[in-house]
């Protein structure tokens, strides 16, 4: 499959990289500046950290709790030249780096500000039931449902944030893909755990609210 001009593999185990996700690797590499560091958490494929890595010729942090997908996003960056660039680790959304990453930026003072974007499983459980089949029947359920409301990855991985922030470098920018249906209840997940972000919601080219960015 192809994904910001480039191909990837794909598996069972991952799920298809959609033209809507560019947008996303869009806004993290227009956020960039010297000294970034960005996460992919939840990376599947791996399309996403590896298309932050070859754009912006800067280090990823990228995170599966799978480890078949872990094998095949290794795989693609192997393929597009920046596997020296991608840590891939398996776990549980950002804790398989956050004792890593505080050590790493001590040593690394040219990187003290990171873009975490997260393309994590958002679809509503009475939207999953509907699903046109091609979707339903062929990629891995894990990487589709996100709980009833379709935020319960979400909340967690802000739970993760907030519980590890000091660990975090002092700029951290989250950017969030999510379901047009969440443009309230999304924002109002991130303010929860982050009072005093200011949450912005980005539309598609179909106008459609798709990614959530905030500063936290």
């Amino acid at each position: 499959k192809e994904f910001f001009k480039r191909p990837f593999f794909v598996s069972p185990d991952t799920l298809i990289p959609r033209p809507e996700t560019e947008l996303l690797v869009e806004l993290a590499l227009k956020e960039s500046k010297p000294g970034t560091v960005f996460a992919d958490i939840g990376t599947g494929s791996g399309a996403i950290a590896v298309t932050l890595a070859a754009e912006s010729q800067g280090f990823v942090f990228a995170t599966d709790i799978s480890s078949q997908a872990i094998l095949i996003a290794k795989e693609n960056a192997k393929r597009n030249h920046v596997a020296e660039r991608v840590f891939f680790l398996e776990g549980d959304l950002v804790m398989p780096f956050i004792v890593d990453l505080k050590a790493w930026l001590l040593e690394r003072k040219d990187l003290q500000r990171m873009t975490l974007v997260a393309n994590l499983p958002y679809i509503p459980r009475r939207m999953y039931e509907n699903l046109d089949p091609d979707v339903k029947d062929f990629e891995p359920k894990t990487a589709l449902l996100g709980g009833i409301d379709g935020l319960e990855i979400y909340d967690h991985l802000l739970q993760q944030l907030v519980q590890y922030r000091s660990y975090f470098p002092s700029e951290l920018k989250i950017l969030f893909e999510i379901d047009p249906s969440q443009d309230m209840s999304g924002p109002s997940l991130i303010r929860h755990h982050f009072p005093y972000a200011e949450v912005t919601v980005i539309e598609d080219l179909s106008h459609k609210a798709r990614i959530l960015e905030a500063n936290v």
